[in-house]
């Protein structure tokens, strides 16, 4: 038993001990872009957009709208690469969400017609009627979230 209370003790120090290390101090991250990745670099106040021509042991070479332009490491305070966007899979998945969701309160919502009826319905066709609806709604919601955003590779 004290075997057991002793492994899970070392194994939880190691756990802490490699959550404590930054991963995104490693220049090798940046070594690592393929030319023609987004990147956002921070050089002392200054902060350039522009896309990775080229990365040594010592240099990086960015190409942003002033041209080309090459920053030492250490010049190098800060880079993030573009995050890749999800716009088509958050609108299937708003698709998906809104006609279940649309279904199910379309035949919750369903009662007999007794007496005068405008429109007399089946629970299978307001339950079709509120996936339409609802999916719709939903794929308009998913469309409009947001995507892609900055993640940080490397900070000095």
């Amino acid at each position: 038993m004290f075997k057991h209370i002793r492994a899970v003790a070392v194994l939880f120090v190691f756990t802490l001990e490699a959550a404590a290390q930054s991963p995104a101090q490693n220049w090798n991250n940046i070594k690592a872009l393929p030319a023609g990745t987004s990147v956002r670099i921070s050089v002392g106040a200054r902060t350039v957009r522009g896309q990775v021509q080229g990365v040594t042991d010592d240099s990086l070479v960015v190409g942003s709208g002033k041209g080309q332009e090459r920053f030492t490491r250490q010049e190098v305070m800060r880079a993030s690469v573009k995050k890749q966007g999800h716009r088509g899979r958050h609108t299937l998945i708003g698709l998906g969400a809104g006609a279940a969701i649309g279904g199910v309160i379309g035949a919750a919502g369903h009662s007999d017609c007794t007496g005068f009826c405008f429109l007399n319905t089946t629970r299978g066709q307001d339950a079709a009627l509120g996936a339409i609806v609802f999916g719709v709604i939903g794929t308009a919601v998913g469309a409009l979230i947001p995507t892609g955003g900055w993640r940080e590779v490397y900070k000095r």
